[in-house]
Parts: C-alpha cells; structure tokens; sequence
C-alpha cells in the first residue's frame, strides 16, 4: 500500500502537458506583469506605425489626383500661388509628410522600447526559473535526466524564447493595425480583393507551422544530447578540470565529443530546415501569384479609364501594404507558435512539485516522561528507489538513533550510506516506511523547522563564491554579523589563522571567480564546512558524510575529538570510510547492499569477526610499513 501511494505522489508530481494555448495565455500574462509601462508605450507607437502607411497613401492619392486635375486646367497663376491657393492640396501635402516624418522618428523610441521591454521580460522569467529551482524542496531535481532536461530546454531556449514573443506581439499588434485600414481600403477597389490575399497565405502558414512542429521535436528529443554538449564544455572550460585535463593531454578527445555531438545536433537540424525551406518556398508562389491577380485587375481598371492616376498609386500601394500586413501576420503568427513550443518548458519547470512538501505540525519536544521510547530518530522498516530508478538503495532499514548518541554509518561503496544520510535530512521522503523525530512522522513537520534543527558536513560540501563571513555565518543566518560567535567556531575547527592570514579577515572573498578571492586548500575549504556546521549551536542532529575526506592523517585526530566534543548531547551520524573516526562511535551499523548486515560497537563487532572486522583489518594493515 505504501510503495502504491509513493508512486501515486511521485505521479502526481509530473506536470500535465501544456497546450500551445496555455502557454500563451501564460506567456502574455507573464509579458504584461513583467513591463506594462512598455507594453502600452509600445502599443501607442505600433498605432501610428501600424496605420501610418495606409493612411499616407490616401493622401498621396489625394496629392497626385488634385495635381492631376489642375494640370488639365488652364492654370494662369504660378505654380506656388496655386498650390497655396488650394487648401486641399496643401493639407494632403502636410498630412502626408508629418506622417513619413513622425514613423522615421519614433523609430529610435520604439527600439528603445523594444529592448527594454526584452530584457525586463527575459529577467522576470530568469528569476522565476532560479527561485523554482533553488527553492525545490528536495535535490530529485538534479538526479533525475528528463528534470535536467526541463532545466537544460529551459535555460537554452525558454529564456530566449520569451524574449521573442514579446516581438511577436508587438509585430502582431502593428499587422493588424496595418492590416485593418488596408483590408477596408482596398476592398473599395473590389470586395474579393482581401480574401484572395488572405486565402493565398493560408497553404504557407498551414506549411511554417508544420515545419516548426517538426523543429521542436527535434530540439526535445535532442536535449539530453545539448546537456552533454554542455558537460564537455564545462570540462574544457572550467579550472576545476583544468589541472587534469592538460596533464593527461584529454583536449583533443573532449574536444572531439564536443564536435561529435554538436554535427549530430546540426545535421538533424539541417534536414528538417531544408524541408521546411522547400516547402514553404513552394507555397509562396501561390500567394505571390494571389498578389499579381488584383495588381494586374486595377492596371486594367485604369486603361478602361475606371480609375484616376491616383487611383492606381492608391490602390497599388494598398495592395502591397495589405500583402506586407498579411505576410507580417502570418510570419508572427506561426513564429509565435514557434516560440511557444519553445517556452513550454519554463511553465512545465515552473508547475513541477517536489516529492517532499511540508507538513503543519511544529518540531515536537523530547517527552520528558520516565521509560519513554520516543525520544530521538526511529527509522522504520525504511526502503528508498531514486526518482526515475527501478533498484533499491535501501530495503527495510530499522534503526534507532537515540538523544546525545553517536553512530557510525559504515560498508563499501554504493551501500547506501550517503542515501541514509540524504533521508535523515529530508532531501528525499522514503518510498516507503517512516522517520520519526520524537515519534511524530518527518512528513507531519514543518520542513523549514526540521531542518534548522540539522547540522550537516556532505561529502561534496559547498565552496560559496562568497566572504570567509559569509561562508561560515550562512550555517545560521542570524549570525553572520556576530564576529565572535564566527570567531569561535573557526578555532574549533583548526582553522583560526584565517582570520589573521587572509588580508581582508572575515571579509575576505573565498574563490578564483570572485575579483580579488582567495582560494583556500582542500582541507581548509574542509574545516570552514566544519565551522559552518558548528556555528547551528541549536541543532540537535549532527550529519557528517566523509568529514575527514580532504585531510591528513595529522589532521585527523584532532578533527576526531571536535566531532566528539560537539556531539556531547546530541544525535550524531558519521558516514566514513576511515573506521578509526568510527571507532569513536556509541555504536557502529555496517551497510551492505542497501540493508544492515550487522550493528554492535567497535569492540563487539571485533569480537564478532565479520565484516566490519574484515575492513578493519584491511585499512589498519594499510598503514603497517613493510
């Protein structure tokens, strides 16, 4: 019944597939709230560029007819006297320039609009996605390959996506402003006009947004192949590797996959644009033939004397700016599908639910009362599979972690130590079974309070590009300006110097990336992690995964006897491959493909002479010189 229910919650955790247009429903919303300021400037602007056009063409029409008709007067007066004689024609004159000045004019204003309104859009959708990802409550996000894949689409095409439907809107908006007056003019030439413009364009819009169906297809099914692209790049790129990389000569093999991947990504691209060249081109020749039919009609229209000169300037200019609306509209239209399939994704990230979601209840206090067995952790009959993985890493753990206990987390690689560790701090819920706090299920806690009451050093501890402050004082927020209390956890963790070293004190910035940061060894980025831990003097569960990893075996001991100082009255988990660190145990629980093979002391399990006393003797006998 509970691996049902995981599996159901883990369902239900999968967004439901957009449709293009709840996407850009949500894509418009998220425009307008992004920059309203410049969505209404801009549509101010895209009134008078949209129906400037037609507009001056009436005019000029009215221009060429009245010059027309007063040069087949018998005009007696001078050519300026007579042209400001005639109010008509002067009022079409300035109309018709006041209009071409004002569209050349606004053109800067418009650019400026555009590109503000750009990066306001593309900021407020970058923040949304980092405050998604970042405040995902547990880390399945980053092991999980279809979830990097949503976050890869997203990063590399999303963001940039969005930008462009704001341009679609706004060339949408100016179509039709450009379409309307257009359409309603060139209909006086002939009702039927309109419609066969309109329906020549309709086999190319069918035929782009086929080809753009066909273009998403291929950039999803080829983002796992982009995020490798991605991964070798970072490899040939980034200093952690640097060092390796050109010592081992590997540059010309990554480099190699990198070109690999990406000829693959370009071919497969290549083919369907290729198509979809062919084909649209072959379409257009329908509509460019619609647009030769009325052109060809009024030409006619004026040999039979049915229409003036102006008529046919008129008329010819209207049948090209209809023509341009119609091609601006169909363009932006399917283009805005196009970019609609390609910020799908950043609405899928946006609706994703974490598996684990916090409870109401608060952290219940340990029960005072005599002969309780509540108090502490309780792990039971505990079983966990990693998101989007059919193999357990865990299979009925049973445990009990008891107040002011310290127990060691031991067994081989891949035994599942780290995962055990992972739940204990709620980065995952089981698939099945349950961890009690003070015997009140995790999943009833309130996840925020759970976690301040955890101190924790993971193996792969974090290295913020951020001050020597900063990076210790970030282990309890409230203080990071308290010099003392930062002072005193430093010199706990053996590295106190720092503060006297480092030219700038606590103020130092920590990491290569950072302008003017110093970078720290190994073992003292280690011992910082260490301090960080100490400084969350509240908790009441200490987890060390691989504390002692970076350092020496001088080192060690004195990191040995922190760690049992800091544990005095208070739950404690040590994963370590070092069995001297688990020598300082309460009590030692041995891992073996995913379950408990055996727990006891370090002198019970001696005593017993199985495994553990196998790969205690194994690493001791390691440091026996011959």
């Amino acid at each position: 019944m509970l691996s049902s229910l995981a599996s159901q919650t883990s369902s239900q955790t999968e967004p439901a597939k957009l449709t293009i247009r709840q996407v850009l429903q949500r894509s418009v919303m998220l425009v307008l709230q992004s920059a309203p300021r410049e969505i209404i400037n801009l549509m101010l602007l895209s009134l008078v560029s949209g129906a400037g056009p037609s507009i001056a063409l009436y005019f000029g029409k009215v221009v060429i007819d009245e010059v027309t008709r007063l040069l087949s007067d018998d005009l007696t007066a001078t050519a300026l006297t007579t042209l400001l004689n005639n109010q008509l024609l002067l009022t079409a004159i300035a109309i018709t320039v006041l209009l071409n000045i004002a569209i050349d004019s606004l053109q800067p204003i418009d650019t400026n609009l555009v590109t503000a309104l750009r990066d306001r859009v593309r900021g407020s959708a970058q923040e949304k996605m980092i405050e998604k990802v970042s405040t995902f409550e547990d880390i399945a996000l980053f092991e999980d390959p279809k979830r990097l894949n949503l976050i890869t689409l997203t990063e590399e095409k999303s963001l940039f996506k969005l930008q462009e439907i704001t341009f679609k809107l706004i060339e949408i908006l100016t179509g039709t402003l450009r379409l309307v007056p257009s359409m309603l003019l060139t209909a006086t030439i002939a009702w039927w006009i309109p419609l066969l413009l309109l329906t020549a364009f309709i086999p190319t819009m069918h035929c782009r947004l086929k080809h753009h169906d066909q273009s998403w297809r291929v950039e999803e099914i080829q983002a796992s192949l982009s995020r490798q692209m991605k991964i070798y790049a970072k490899v040939l790129t980034e200093d952690g590797y640097a060092k390796e990389v050109r010592l081992l000569s590997l540059q010309p093999i990554l480099l190699q996959r990198w070109r690999d991947l990406f000829e693959q990504i370009f071919q497969e691209m290549q083919r369907v644009r290729r198509s979809g060249a062919i084909q649209t081109m072959s379409w257009s020749l329908l509509s460019g033939l619609g647009a030769a039919v009325p052109y060809v009609f009024i030409i006619l229209g004026v040999l039979d004397r049915r229409y003036t000169f102006g008529d046919l300037a008129l008329f010819t200019g209207l049948i090209l700016e209809l023509r341009n609306g119609i091609f601006l509209l169909v363009y932006s239209f399917t283009g805005l599908y196009d970019v609609s399939l390609g910020v799908r994704p950043l609405f899928e990230l946006l609706d994703l639910q974490p598996q684990i979601l916090s409870g109401a209840k608060p952290i219940p206090s340990p029960d005072r009362s005599p002969q309780t067995q509540t108090n502490g952790i309780h792990i039971n009959n505990l079983s966990f599979t990693y998101p989007g993985s059919e193999k357990s890493i865990l299979q009925d753990i049973n445990l009990a972690i008891a107040p002011g206990e310290m127990i060691a987390l031991v067994g081989e690689n891949g035994a599942g130590k780290t995962t055990l560790a992972k739940l204990l701090c709620r980065l995952y819920d089981p698939t099945e079974g349950t961890i009690l706090w003070n015997g009140r299920d995790y999943r009833d806690l309130k996840l925020d309070e759970l976690r301040s009451q955890i101190a924790v050093v993971m193996q792969d501890y974090a290295r913020f590009p951020a001050t020597l402050r900063e990076n210790v004082g970030w282990g309890d927020l409230p203080q990071v300006e308290a010099d003392p209390a930062i002072e005193q956890v430093l010199e706990e963790a053996g590295v106190a110097q720092l503060i006297h070293t480092l030219d700038q004190g606590l103020d130092t910035p920590l990491g290569k990336q950072l302008e003017h940061g110093v970078d720290l060894s190994g073992g003292q980025w280690q011992r910082v992690a260490i301090a960080r831990s100490l400084l969350r003097s509240q908790a009441e569960l200490l987890v060390f995964d691989e504390p002692t990893a970076a350092l020496d075996p001088k080192n060690e001991h004195e990191i040995y006897q922190i760690f049992r100082a800091i544990a005095q009255g208070r739950m404690t988990v040590v994963v370590s491959h070092r069995l001297a660190l688990a020598k300082l145990a309460d009590r030692i629980i041995v891992l073996e493909q995913g379950k408990i093979l055996e727990a006891g002391t370090h002198a019970q399990l001696m005593e017993n002479g199985h495994r553990y006393c196998e790969m205690f003797t194994r690493q001791a006998s390691s440091y026996v010189t011959t």
